[in-house]
């Protein structure tokens, strides 16, 4: 049995009329214009690809780290907002803590009614001077020794590094031989060492302007060197309290289709004002929406991907259409995983109002909302 599905569709930061079919968990085929038969359904809104979020930290009230309650906890409701893959972000933390949580991750990567699609390793290789919720008694640099035994699991898909510490440029090298995706973060780099990782193998940077130096006209640093390197993605947090709208809309038109939406989302993400930890440090989701340490410390966000896809079509020019590309066929790109919306591609489906609100979730071929 096949499913065909009828309206405007959103792929490649374009919208135009046409329809998709959907066999065996997988997308068939999919066109522009009338379908091929009478469709089974006809969406009035957008049929979107799944969103692919990069940088999860917890939601929902729990964290990534909390055990596979929590984390289908946390995956019920990743689904129910359109994100139908996920990285889980483990931050800077004890070797055995990192061990534990990956080897736990990775059984979910392995399960095919996850979404779980790798790991995110943020540190420990990762400048003090940048640290942010990061505790730096957990930090490192590559060149004192060898990476957590975490680095080595199979399950470990993009790993964030400071490309300035000794030794890291041949660490990105190292990562990248062995399959993981590197993004730049929590840096103190100048472009010129920006550049140089980028030239290493590093394609993508991890919450831009957040965690590293300031852009300035005269010092641009890792920031300056992303925003016009022809090739790296770059990633940001659209929640218009980790960056100003006017420099999301630099980014926009500095970085147009490479930019990455991520959430970063922490456990204050889709839960109510409260207290909740990310690692082992106390943050706070406050009546406005900003997850803060008890010093004000930006811990992560209180969004999930979708208020993201929103944000940036609120605090930018960019289209409904380009900002569903940046959280779906961006990241998924960033990571190797298969062009969503495409012949043979697993079958993850977002439907939404005019608006981008999600309505219905499809992952694998079944509506799993």
């Amino acid at each position: 049995m096949s499913l065909l599905i009828a309206g405007r569709i959103a792929r490649r930061g374009a919208l135009a009329s046409g329809w998709v079919e959907v066999r065996n968990g997988a997308i068939a085929a999919l066109g522009g214009g009338a379908p091929p038969r009478v469709p089974d359904e006809c969406h009035p809104g957008l049929i979107a690809p799944g969103l692919v979020d990069l940088q999860v930290n917890g939601g929902a009230g729990v964290q990534v780290t909390d055990g596979h309650g929590a984390l289908d906890r946390l995956e019920t409701t990743l689904l129910e907002r359109g994100v139908t893959s996920y990285l889980p972000t483990l931050i800077s933390a004890p070797d055995g803590v990192l061990t534990r949580a990956v080897q736990e991750l990775a059984e979910r990567a392995a399960d095919p009614a996850s979404p779980v699609v790798g790991v995110h390793l943020e540190g420990p290789f990762l400048s003090a001077a940048h640290a942010g919720v990061h505790r730096t008694r957990w930090l490192r640099v590559p060149a004192a020794g060898s990476p957590p035994p975490a680095y080595a699991s199979a399950a470990v898909r993009l790993v964030t590094i400071a490309p300035e510490l000794e030794g890291a440029l041949d660490l990105v090298r190292a990562l990248r031989g062995q399959g993981a995706t590197v993004s730049l973060g929590h840096s103190d780099a100048d472009a010129a060492t920006a550049r140089a990782a980028f030239a290493a193998g590093a394609s993508l940077v991890t919450h831009v302007f957040d965690a590293m130096l300031p852009l300035h006209h005269r010092a641009p640093g890792l920031a300056g060197a992303a925003l016009v390197h022809p090739s790296a993605r770059v990633g940001i947090i659209a929640d218009g309290h980790h960056v100003d709208p006017i420099m999301l809309e630099l980014v926009r038109r500095a970085a147009g289709p490479r930019v990455v939406l991520v959430s970063d989302a922490s456990p204050a993400a889709a839960a109510p004002p409260g207290r909740y930890f990310i690692g082992d440090a106390l943050l706070e989701r406050t009546a406005d929406g900003v997850a803060r340490t008890p010093d004000g410390v930006l811990a992560g966000s209180a969004i999930l991907l979708d208020e993201a896809v929103r944000s940036w079509t609120a605090f930018t020019n960019a289209t409904l259409a380009e900002a569903i590309a940046a959280a779906a066929e961006a990241p998924a790109d960033a990571i190797g995983l298969p062009a969503p919306l495409t012949q043979g591609a697993p079958a993850d489906l977002v439907l939404t109002d005019d608006a981008g609100a999600v309505l219905r979730v499809m992952r694998h071929g079944d509506w799993v909302t």
